[in-house]
């Protein structure tokens, strides 16, 4: 299961739009930086731009930057993190955030993507704790629930997982994943029943999720009903689902 990050911190610094076309946005910014080199919020919308086309280094790069001019804007850590966590260096990535919390401990999505990277990292007690805080400013952001449930199922304690997982529900009750989210957890408490329920809804809601397939199956085989497993199988695969060798 993935965790989800939260875009929602990266708000622009100085106001310029990111479009689709993100290299009109570098080519006029190049013009700009090369009239002053000191601009330190074209080095970040430039930055910004080149994460859009998924140019990490040079978005670094431009991040860096922007930092060397002006170190005290916590927003540009969150870039540089997050564009650290694309590219899955974790421990830069919460390096910057680390920073951008000391500079600006108020704003709840730098925490939720930290506890993201602490998730990859399998550090599950740290991303608990960042996910908490998170909900602590935010109680209403259902992605943070799910997140923190992942964690909570990790660690094998699923009680907490699926008050987390309905939790998020009940503030967003279109979401499909949750709902195979909390199937899962389902699965491995071992209420087959439940966890096909939940697939059922998620796919209700999403006929092309693969992973609720896939997880309806694992529930119909436990339970013995090999003939709806293996129809739910078969459809995850041809949805593109990619089973571990």
């Amino acid at each position: 299961m993935e965790v989800r990050i939260d875009p929602a911190a990266n708000i622009l610094l100085q106001g310029v739009a990111m479009s689709a076309d993100n290299s009109k946005v570098i080519s006029e910014l190049s013009g700009v930086l090369y009239l002053n080199p000191k601009d330190a919020g074209a080095y970040v919308n430039r930055g910004l731009a080149y994460d859009g086309q998924g140019d990490y280094e040079k978005a670094i790069a431009d991040f860096s930057r922007a930092l060397q001019l002006d170190p005290g804007v916590a927003t540009v850590y969150i870039y540089r993190g997050d564009t650290y966590y694309k590219k899955k260096d974790y421990d830069k990535a919460i390096a910057d955030l680390t920073r951008a919390i000391q500079l600006d401990p108020k704003i709840d999505g730098v925490y939720i993507n930290r506890g993201s990277a602490y998730y990859q990292k399998k550090d599950y007690d740290k991303a608990i704790a960042d996910f908490s805080r998170a909900i602590e400013l935010d109680p209403e952001f259902a992605a943070t629930y799910i997140n923190r449930g992942l964690a909570y199922a990790e660690k094998e304690d699923f009680d907490k997982a699926l008050a987390d997982y309905t939790t998020a529900l009940s503030l967003n009750p279109e979401d499909a994943v949750s709902y195979s989210d909390r199937a899962r957890a389902y699965f491995l408490k071992g209420d087959y029943d439940k966890s096909i329920a939940d697939c059922s809804k998620a796919i209700e809601i999403d006929p092309k999720l693969a992973v609720a397939y896939r997880n309806r199956g694992n529930a119909y085989n436990k339970k013995g009903a090999w003939d709806k497993a293996d129809l739910d199988f078969k459809k995850a695969q041809s949805l593109g689902y990619k089973w571990l060798p």
